[in-house]
């Protein structure tokens, strides 16, 4: 579709080549261009008085029948040099299994909170995905009739900027182990595991329940197994936090532990956010963006959660990992739940990031299309003494994406469709909006030229890099200037790229004319 805007022209005429002002016609263009690329996905081709920007939303722009090796990828909306291959993926994780076997190596988990972290390697190609995390849910309570569950695991969602070849850490959380007549306190959760087993005992815990492990998507090393100090949060990309361990002996009932998620985990017996303990039922709280729960304070005191890792209960649940991790619960004559860990998605190489928690002993994310069932709902609890195997449930992650697969290069021409002129141009100014794949150089491998004779004639115009769209993301403006009062009479204006050698990507071509 092709719009016109009158109110748009600009007075850009010049008396002779010699006398064009680089600066202040180029930065019209490259804001123009800029403009354009930052709105919503406006129209295709966008027509002013004296100039046009495409912004590549389809081919209508473009001449195919002129252009050779112009490889279109309508999913990223780019001409390349090279085979661009529509592709999806779909690499789906659990603790110890993996889905699509190309790009993916399964986590290890050979026993309960032992193991090594999964990895995902990023096809050439690929610039984003979309990551679905679900936590683990908490271990239920055991010993008495009053036993609760445990909490339920969170989940977070988001599209992560990717770059080929880059490797993805990937947790995938353990669920917590069950709670039973035993001694001694539980242990703080291991980073993607459920809690550390007690070093005695007949079962896998003692009255509460152990946490719920947290799932994260991270740069290589983010989180260490099984127990060694954890690195800067600020390294997880995206997380989901595990459920709080369930307690059991309270007068009132069932004592559930916190579910997980959320930008800040539920506490124990509650289905609040909070960091502080739970005054009255001494179960720990949740924790959140900044610091970990509280552990619950009675006769004897929880461990507070810290950063991947909750904290260790006294008789009670212990916390659900997370970004920072829930508290343990206290101990006085009975044995209350465990907070839950908070979820994580503020990470800058994260967009439209949310989380959902989850609510009591169901997890959050159980709606989402792709759940798989079985999936980070708190155990419930065994009771009675009973060593019945009631853990919480695994987390999962989810990595999906729709890109253009990358092949070899080719020497390619990119023309685009005639566009009338007002009056018979002299000069011209083109702004290209490239990507780097490989490293070209400039009017070698990237050459860009107009006509106003319909394409007969073409002048070279001489690109210079006006500098990366963001930091040093490839992403660059380039801009060049020719003088074709030299070509016969016209006003049919076209330019051309011509491609060659080295990989890239064309996003969109500003030309304007005088």
């Amino acid at each position: 579709m092709t719009t016109k805007i009158t109110s748009a022209n600009i007075d850009a005429t010049v008396a002779s080549a010699a006398d064009i002002a680089p600066v202040d016609s180029n930065t019209f263009n490259i804001s123009l261009l800029g403009f354009k690329m930052a709105v919503n996905e406006g129209l295709t081709v966008f027509n002013l008085v004296d100039g046009v920007v495409d912004e590549f939303n389809d081919e209508t722009g473009t001449d195919e029948a002129e252009g050779s090796n112009d490889t279109y990828c309508a999913g990223s909306d780019f001409y390349a040099n090279y085979t661009s291959t529509p592709a999806s993926a779909s690499a789906g994780f659990t603790t110890s299994s993996i889905t699509e076997p190309d790009t993916s190596v399964t986590q290890t988990n050979p026993a309960y909170s032992v193991g090594t972290a999964g990895s995902f390697t990023v096809p050439c190609g690929m610039t984003s995905l979309n990551a679905y995390v679900w936590g683990a849910g908490g271990g239920g309570g055991g010993y008495t009739t009053n036993y609760g569950s445990g909490g339920g695991g969170g989940f977070t969602t988001g599209t992560l900027a990717v770059s080929g070849s880059q490797v993805l850490e990937i947790t995938v959380a353990e669920g917590g182990r069950y709670g039973a007549d035993d001694a001694g306190a539980a242990g703080g959760n291991v980073p993607g595991f459920g809690g550390v087993l007690p070093a005695t005992g007949t079962c896998f815990a003692l009255y509460g329940g152990l946490g719920g492990g947290l799932s994260a998507v991270g740069t290589t090393g983010t989180i260490s197994f099984p127990s060694g100090a954890p690195v800067m949060p600020s390294v997880a990309l995206i997380a989901a936090g595990g459920g709080g361990g369930g307690g059991d002996c309270r007068p009132s009932g069932t004592t559930p532990g916190g579910a997980g998620g959320g930008l800040g985990g539920d506490a124990g017996e509650t289905t609040t956010e909070q960091t502080n303990y739970q005054p009255g039922s001494i179960s720990g709280g949740g924790g959140d963006q900044e610091q970990g729960g509280q552990g619950g304070i009675g006769t004897s005191t929880g461990e507070s959660g810290a950063i991947f890792m909750g904290g260790g209960g006294t008789y009670g649940g212990s916390g659900g990992a997370g970004y920072f991790g829930g508290g343990g619960a206290g101990h006085t004559s009975s044995h209350s739940g465990g907070g839950g860990g908070s979820s994580y998605f503020g990470h800058p190489q994260i967009t439209c990031g949310s989380t959902e928690e989850g609510s009591a002993a169901v997890g959050g994310g159980v709606s989402q299309p792709n759940y798989v069932a079985g999936t980070n709902e708190g155990g419930p609890g065994a009771g009675n003494y009973n060593c019945a195997p009631t853990w919480g449930e695994d987390g999962y992650v989810l990595l999906t994406a729709s890109y253009c697969a990358v092949g070899c290069t080719t020497s390619t021409t990119i023309v685009s469709e005639p566009f009338t002129s007002t009056s018979v141009a002299t000069n011209s100014r083109i702004v290209v909006f490239e990507e780097n794949v490989d490293t070209p150089t400039l009017n070698t491998d990237i050459i860009a030229s107009v006509s106003r004779d319909g394409g007969a004639t073409f002048t070279n115009a001489t690109l210079a890099d006006s500098g990366y769209v963001t930091g040093s993301s490839g992403q660059r403006i380039l801009t060049g200037q020719a003088d074709i009062s030299g070509q016969p009479s016209g006003q049919s204006m076209r330019w051309k790229l011509a491609l060659a050698n080295n990989k890239v990507k064309i996003h969109g071509v500003s030309l304007q004319w005088s």
